[in-house]
């Protein structure tokens, strides 16, 4: 049993009685290391959680092993971690893993789908949710598509600035790599390239962003 921590979720005021109790009954946190996987298709169904600490990404997997996130996961965010949401119709696998050390709120499936079934503002709470990530799916192709590698680098260092509000980021090339879908030796050529251009350097483990405006213009 998980004290007031139901008070977090956004329908908590749409709740009966009976469901708020069933639902702190069933609550529970749970903690993973970074790198642990916390989803995959083979383990199943887990549920409806939070990110209390830490972050997750979710990523998909070509035939050759390769990586891409699609979506990543902060304090606070939502996600609906079930093969019975919007992704069962995505054909290939889509796996969680903790980006950082990290702890979630974990309403299981069974319990969730439960309430979900019989709240109109559980059930509009969940398809928004998983509209949200077919979004972050979307978005995450398009710049697969139309980017060029320097620009899906400059988007994602930006975007962990702005997240994590500090121009170093504590991430690793081949992380970098890893997140945006590339090849660890072709993030290395074109970091060096925007490094030859002062727009960022380069340290171990770190990349420091030195002309935020410049990277926002290669986006416009």
């Amino acid at each position: 049993m998980v004290p007031n921590k139901i008070e977090m979720l956004p329908f908590f005021q749409s709740l009966s009685e009976e469901e708020k109790t069933f639902f702190q009954k069933n609550l529970k946190v749970i903690e993973f290391k970074e790198g642990d996987l916390i989803y995959s298709p083979a383990k199943g169904s887990l549920g409806m959680v939070q990110v209390l600490k830490g972050a997750v990404r979710a990523y998909i997997i070509s035939d050759e092993g390769k990586k891409a996130t699609i979506f990543r996961l902060r304090e606070g965010e939502f996600c609906m971690l079930t093969m019975a949401c919007a992704m069962s119709q995505i054909t290939f696998d889509v796996e969680v893993e903790a980006s950082e050390d990290c702890q979630l709120l974990l309403l299981p499936t069974e319990v969730f789908t439960k309430v979900e079934q019989q709240n109109i503002y559980v059930k509009n709470f969940s398809l928004e949710l998983m509209m949200e990530r077919m979004s972050s799916l979307i978005e995450g192709v398009q710049q697969m598509i139309f980017l060029n590698l320097e620009q899906r680098i400059a988007s994602y260092l930006l975007d962990e600035s702005s997240q994590r509000k500090n121009d170093t980021i504590y991430l690793t090339q081949e992380q970098i790599a890893e997140n945006i879908g590339s090849a660890r030796e072709a993030v290395s050529r074109t970091l060096k390239r925007m490094k030859e251009k002062d727009l960022i350097s380069v340290g171990r483990g770190c990349i420091h962003i030195l002309n935020k405006k410049e990277l926002y213009e290669m986006l416009s």
